[in-house]
């Protein structure tokens, strides 16, 4: 594999790049980059603060008095998504991302890359150590724990920034200016449960579903990817129907925002039954691979033996199945116009306490009441069972401008370097663009980036060409906005 990344063009860009990807910088555990982030500022001799939330704003004055320019703010997040393939031994919070070129991209080992959004801070401290570049004076702003949480926009105050224009580079399409995201929503199950011994002459297997594709939970709910939790939870409704077993746990998926690749479920049942229900379980496999044989072409679907002691309650276990079962996943309501998901929902996490297993899902929408709509939908098959919702991380939309005139700017100038129109779009995604501007609603905002394929899973990529491509973008929009 070849791992010198820093030898591609701009070399400004992946020096940075690289530096990035030695630093583990999973999403609340970001201290180590954000005083790499900080001594790095220091060295170029630049103002600086540590906001209370952990943002850093670094300024650099203008090298240009032109009077139509404004201050400027380039956006972009810290912190990763940490996401592995289930063979995957990498420690995200010891270790670095073993990067490497493959082709046309940049990838990484059996892990999330990190371009998302680590391109976007590169890019940013490339403008910084610049010194060739005619602009106003600009703020950047690299914000904390955005893919967990938001909480470096939710924790912006009013007195922070004072430019007029954001130029976020957390977008993943290098032909496309964003002008609009999703907002999210977080819908958590709590169901308290109880254990009793197992019964004698039964024994337990685990049931593996793994090797999903994955992905983003907002720019990949519409390309029709398992989801490994809901696909376990109905196979075990349908192997209640011939068979009756007992649950001992299951467990599956890392983060809210990802579609999750693997699945688990433990259960128990009279050993003279094991022989035929893995016979059941493998017909099942060849059916739930055929029809996910475009998408996750490499899942698979397992069957270990193992040992056990207790079981779930059964009326408990068969109530949460058939709740986590007929829970919606998936793109609710589509916009038709841009072509993307309006509204969805994801079942990201499910999990196992002493007492309770607990389910994370993340609802996304461009609008306030269908997100409130949709979490409602999510939560109500576990009121019935009696579980615990909360809901929580409200965070609101970028509603499009496109009388914006940063838009019309990196239309013009787009044009003039590649000779062809930009596309004009919106993401199913979360950008934080809305967070900032209903703080500083003052703001004109448009979001470019490199072109990033599959994020949230350990087939991230970004293009080797589309981050020239942006830079050369980048550069020239500072120069005209």
């Amino acid at each position: 594999m070849n791992r010198q990344i820093e030898n591609l063009e701009p070399k400004i860009v992946w020096k940075y790049f690289k530096e990035l990807i030695k630093i583990p910088r999973p999403s609340k555990k970001e201290d180590k980059v954000r005083q790499h982030l900080v001594e790095t500022a220091k060295k170029m001799g630049l103002d600086y603060t540590v906001t209370e939330v952990g943002n850093i704003v670094i300024r650099k004055k203008a090298t240009d008095s032109n009077p139509n320019r404004q201050t400027l703010v380039l956006q972009a997040h810290m912190d990763m998504v940490p996401s592995k393939t289930k063979t995957s031994n990498h420690n995200f919070e010891t270790d670095p991302i073993d990067a490497y070129i493959d082709g046309e991209w940049v990838t990484a080992n059996e892990t999330t890359l990190g371009a998302d959004n680590g391109m976007g801070v590169a890019m940013a401290f490339a403008v910084l150590e610049s010194t060739n570049l005619k602009h106003n004076d600009i703020e950047v702003l690299i914000t904390t724990d955005e893919e967990a949480g938001m909480t470096g926009a939710f924790g912006l105050k009013g007195d922070e920034l004072t430019g007029k224009v954001l130029l976020n580079l957390d977008s993943e399409d290098d032909e496309e200016v964003c002008i609009g995201c999703a907002g999210g929503l977080n819908t958590n199950i709590t169901y308290q449960i109880k254990f009793k011994k197992v019964q004698p002459n039964t024994s337990s297997i685990r049931i593996e579903l793994k090797d999903l594709f994955s992905g983003h939970s907002g720019c990949d709910i519409t390309l029709g990817r398992a989801n490994a939790i809901k696909e376990i939870a109905s196979l075990l409704v349908e192997l209640g129907k011939e068979f009756d077993y007992e649950l001992v746990s299951m467990s599956g998926g890392k983060l809210r925002n990802v579609i999750p690749s693997y699945c688990e479920a433990v259960i128990n049942l009279p050993t003279d039954k094991i022989s035929a229900v893995k016979s059941f379980v493998n017909n099942y496999s060849k059916d739930l691979l055929n029809e996910f044989a475009k998408s996750d072409p490499n899942m698979k679907l397992e069957i270990v033996d193992v040992e056990n002691t207790q079981v779930i309650d059964s009326h408990q276990a068969k109530q949460f199945i058939t709740a986590l079962s007929s829970v919606f996943n998936g793109a609710w309501r589509l916009n038709n116009k841009l072509g993307i998901a309006e509204t969805s929902s994801n079942v990201g996490v499910v999990s196992n306490t002493e007492n309770s297993i607990n389910v994370v899902t993340l609802q996304r929408s461009a609008m306030h009441m269908p997100k409130i709509k949709l979490a409602n939908t999510v939560a109500a098959p576990f009121r019935l069972i009696g579980a615990k919702i909360e809901q929580s991380g409200l965070y609101p939309g970028w509603q499009p401008n496109v009388d914006s005139k940063a838009l019309k700017t990196v239309q013009d100038t787009y044009k003039q370097l590649f000779n062809h129109d930009i596309i004009v779009g919106a993401t199913h995604g979360g950008l934080e663009c809305g967070l900032i501007m209903d703080k500083f609603p003052h703001m004109d905002a448009v979001s470019i980036g490199p072109s990033i394929e599959f994020p949230h899973s350990p087939n991230e990529r970004v293009k080797i060409e589309s981050v020239a491509k942006t830079w050369k973008l980048l550069t020239h929009l500072i120069e005209a906005l």
